[in-house]
């Protein structure tokens, strides 16, 4: 008896067509060895005939699985937080799963609300970038048997897979190269200090002004909302004006480039300028942006094959990856076209 076609085909109308019972039928769907070929063949041929697609949510409470992990980052509009999650949801439907995605707009208590929202989805895993770095706010509502890898920010005190760049060697580099050209007042702008990646950037940041013997101008606010036109003016090109700047994340590289912008400077031009991130569009800005490029779809890849190790049985430590990054090297900081 065939269907209508309005009617949402079930195991048991694939079953029927196909001739066999309900419980081969589901073997054949689970890639079960114990079903003659001529069997799994009528049934395979039955479920593209009907279109039938397994309900994934019933498959997995009944398997106590979801087929599903998580992934929580501070800020879905960063193109490097985009190129990370479009990684990770590839891996994930390489191996079945899908990525419920949430944002905890880097405040921790918002993280772990949402981690409580995922869990009680039934995931198997969790990627995140934590919003705070100081301390492990979150492992104590992460159930057993639900692995969880973080990236970007490095959890301190906290026994999770983690994926990193080289922040601090990165911008040691930048900073260095920054001094090569003669910058003597570079000054480097922050925000968050408390995260892991804030910090060792400006560690890394005083390496270098240590290395050029120059001295160390750190300017950093609680939150990127601080960088107004106004700040910029009293902090950075008043009496003591930067003549270079080195910006360490996206959204202070955006905030600056608009705020001094409004002032009538234009960065690169009037004011060399580095950033810590690179995007799609600092060479097409007027000069091109110099910027170290972190290898975020990288970053992304090795945090959900992290997980999918796990959640395939590895046992074993934490383990961490760091990841090198790429200085590139446009007009803004003073190098040629040609360089």
């Amino acid at each position: 008896m065939a269907i209508k076609k309005t009617q949402v085909p079930t195991l048991v109308d694939v079953a029927r067509e196909a001739a066999v019972s309900l419980k081969t039928a589901s073997r054949v769907l689970n890639n079960s060895k114990n079903v003659s070929e001529e069997k799994a063949n009528a049934v395979r041929a039955v479920i593209e005939r009907l279109g039938y697609r397994p309900n994934e949510l019933a498959r997995g409470l009944k398997a106590q699985r979801s087929a599903a992990i998580g992934m929580i980052v501070p800020n879905l509009s960063d193109p490097f937080t985009a190129n990370a999650v479009h990684a990770v949801q590839e891996v994930a439907r390489a191996n079945g799963y899908v990525v419920i995605l949430a944002s905890s707009g880097g405040d921790p208590e918002l993280e772990r609300s949402e981690i409580v929202s995922l869990v009680g989805r039934q995931i198997d895993g969790l990627v995140v970038a934590p919003a705070d770095s100081r301390k492990d706010s979150f492992g104590d509502i992460i159930p057993n048997g639900v692995h969880v890898v973080t990236f970007d920010q490095l959890l301190r005190r906290a026994d999770f897979d983690s994926v990193t760049v080289t922040n601090r060697r990165s911008a040691r580099e930048a900073t260095e190269h920054l001094a090569l050209h003669g910058y003597r007042r570079i000054v480097a702008i922050g925000a968050r200090p408390h995260l892991y990646t804030c910090q060792e950037r400006v560690a890394g940041y005083r390496a270098g002004m240590k290395a050029a013997s120059l001295e160390a101008r750190v300017c950093l606010v609680e939150h990127e909302s601080i960088l107004t036109p106004a700040w910029l003016r009293g902090q950075v090109l008043g009496a003591q004006r930067a003549d270079a700047i080195f910006t360490l994340n996206w959204v202070c590289t955006m905030l600056t480039l608009r705020g001094l912008r409004k002032l009538g400077i234009t960065a690169g031009r009037d004011i060399p300028m580095l950033s810590f991130d690179d995007f799609d569009l600092a060479d097409m800005l007027t000069p091109g942006l110099s910027a170290v490029l972190q290898p975020a779809e990288m970053l992304g890849r090795e945090a959900a094959m992290l997980l999918f190790e796990r959640l395939k049985g590895r046992p074993g430590p934490s383990r961490s990856v760091v990841l090198p990054t790429t200085l590139n090297l446009r007009e803004s900081c003073g190098c040629d076209q040609q360089h």
